[in-house]
């Protein structure tokens, strides 16, 4: 299997998944010196066997503009001394946005004002104003035209093939549009006037173009400076997220070094260490292998622990953190209502002896202890202690592998399991 890895240079995820840490740490280094090898007898064929490819000759070909020296010209945008910054440019091309649209906004009034004005001449086109005419240059010849209705004047009007003079006055009429015209013979007045009000609505026009540009100018900046301020925070955001999860990835990255560190010095103290002698003073049948099933388990503990009061006081009552018989998952849940450090010890169904689970602050992580011949760890050069409850006294003050010490012991809320264990057999 070991040969067909390094052949292949991949593991199965399933294989990869049964494997301890150990053996996971072990499998690497196999398959890195493998990797060495490789380049090394890559890296030693000689230059003609290489397999360089040749650069393609093609028709295509690309000129630079050459500077002074004869190099590639090249402009740094900021190093000129005209060069504007970032900031004018960017000022420079809202307030040209800003005066585009004042153009066209001011154009939409230009040409609503003169609508408005020639609704206006349709009826009326005064050249003096009608109020400013004296009363005795009008003559009515007939005093009965006062008592006609507006109808019959315009009948009378329309038949005229000649216009009237009264005094300096003409009245004209146009039969296309129902109005009268008065003109002046000092048309050099009315031209003057209207003059000055050409003036009055160019001014207007041009005060009007530079307050909309203003306006427009300062809704663009306060866009801006809002679209910043947003982009500054999200960039904060960010950079918190980013700091969270390089804070997790260098505490997952110690947790796999120290892993490795305990794999190593393991391997060089197996390596040097002479093989270790086997106990037998205890029954070989629960050395080796792990524990056919529950019930074995219980009698185990029966005959076995029960006399060395694991888990239980003098007076051979369980202690606050024995739990007795209890799967992985049923202490998972008591543990994750509880506070961080909290703890219990239960018996293992995989191994001879127990297992340590513990409350840490994202998961519950499970120890298993041996309890043959001493109590211990599972591993190699662990510390072993003469009874359980010494061991878990010593970890209350020292450590675990994992940097945590154990706290709080977590309360039982069923006694089912315990009262199952401590039953005596009639």
């Amino acid at each position: 299997m070991l040969q067909q890895i390094l052949h292949n240079m991949y593991v199965d995820p399933e294989i990869l998944a049964e494997l301890d840490d150990n053996q996971k740490q072990t499998l690497f280094c196999k398959m890195r010196e493998e990797q060495v090898r490789r380049w090394t007898a890559w890296n030693d064929k000689s230059p003609n066997e290489s397999t360089a490819h040749k650069p393609r000759s093609s028709s295509k070909q690309v000129s630079f503009l050459k500077g002074q020296d004869g190099e590639p010209w090249v402009w740094v945008m900021g190093e000129h001394e005209n060069d504007q910054s970032i900031e004018d440019i960017l000022r420079m091309e809202a307030a040209e946005e800003a005066r585009k649209l004042a153009e066209k906004e001011t154009a939409k009034m230009r040409e609503e004002v003169r609508m408005n004005a020639q609704l206006i001449s349709d009826y009326v086109d005064l050249s003096p104003k009608i109020e400013e005419l004296p009363l005795p240059a009008l003559r009515i010849e007939d005093d009965m035209d006062i008592y006609c209705s507006v109808e019959e004047i315009q009948a009378k009007i329309h038949h005229q093939s000649k216009p009237r003079i009264i005094d300096n006055y003409t009245l004209n009429h146009y039969p296309t549009r129902s109005k009268f015209s008065f003109s002046d013979k000092g048309n050099q007045q009315e031209k003057n006037n209207t003059q000055n009000v050409a003036q009055r609505v160019a001014l207007w026009e041009k005060k009007f173009l530079n307050d909309k540009t203003c306006e427009i100018f300062q809704k663009i900046q306060r866009k801006q400076q809002q679209v910043a301020q947003e982009a500054e925070e999200e960039e904060k955001r960010k950079e918190k997220f980013w700091k969270e999860q390089e804070r997790k990835a260098k505490e997952a990255e110690q947790q796999i070094r120290e892993i490795a560190r305990r794999a190593r010095e393991e391997h060089k103290l197996n390596s040097s260490s002479s093989p270790c002698r086997m106990d037998t003073s205890c029954n070989t049948s629960l050395i080796g292998g792990a524990p056919p099933g529950r019930n074995a388990v219980l009698e185990w503990y029966r005959n076995e622990e029960k006399s060395r009061l694991a888990g239980l006081d003098s007076d051979k009552n369980a202690l606050p953190w024995f739990h007795g018989l209890i799967t992985r998952q049923n202490a998972e849940k008591l543990l994750l209502d509880q506070s961080c450090g909290s703890f219990l010890v239960r018996l293992s169904e995989k191994i001879w002896g127990y297992a340590i689970s513990y409350r840490a602050k994202e998961k519950c992580k499970h120890y298993l202890v041996s309890a043959v011949p001493k109590y211990s760890f599972i591993g190699n050069n662990q510390i072993e202690h003469d009874t359980l409850g010494e061991m878990i006294s010593f970890h209350q003050k020292q450590p675990l592998t994992g940097g945590e010490t154990l706290e709080h012991p977590c309360p039982r809320f069923f006694s089912e399991a315990i009262d199952e264990l401590l039953e005596c057999s009639k």
